[in-house]
């Protein structure tokens, strides 16, 4: 009996250290998740306020931007010029959209001749453009005029019969 209840204390024993240890392990769990949770809310709140600092520097900086004339570093554009461009192409849709037309254009028209340009030369010579043909000219002309005079001849006898026989149909 002795050791039938010592079996029953370890085995008792045994379980409530797995409980134990399955509580423990529960615990590190939650509590893990708690300190996940906090540091991304704290996370969240710091990007959150970092983005809206940002976004008022911003605004802000935007707003004393579009407001203060700031000079401009370097040549750029004489505002004569501008002020012309703007009387002319700039206030109206029909003119702004002539304007961009006509770049568009006057764009496509020299990166065309460019490109056909870079293509003629680099391909020099393989193109049927850029081929000496004189170089493949065959010297026996003779027989070609040869036959051409000889389809002539043919032509000529066809079209004499042909006339002899219609005097021959009026005679009769």
């Amino acid at each position: 009996d002795s050791t039938g209840s010592r079996h029953g204390q370890i085995n008792t024993t045994s379980l409530s250290l797995v409980d134990r240890s399955v509580d423990l392990r529960c615990y590190i769990e939650k509590t893990k998740i708690k300190t996940n949770m906090i540091l991304s809310s704290a996370l969240r709140r710091g990007i959150r306020s970092t983005i809206s600092s940002s976004r008022s520097t911003s605004l802000l900086a935007a707003r004393n931007a579009s407001t203060a004339a700031t000079p401009s570093k370097g040549p750029g554009v004489p505002p004569n010029v501008l002020r012309s461009w703007y009387n002319i192409f700039g206030k109206s849709t029909a003119g702004y959209i002539t304007w961009i037309v006509a770049g568009v254009l006057a764009t496509e028209f020299v990166t065309g001749f460019g490109i056909d340009s870079l293509w003629a030369s680099v391909n020099s010579g393989r193109t049927y453009d850029s081929v000496d043909w004189t170089k493949f000219k065959v010297e026996d002309d003779d027989d070609d005029e040869d036959d051409e005079e000889d389809e002539e001849e043919e032509g000529e006898g066809e079209g004499e019969g042909d006339d002899e026989d219609e005097d021959d149909e009026d005679d009769e």
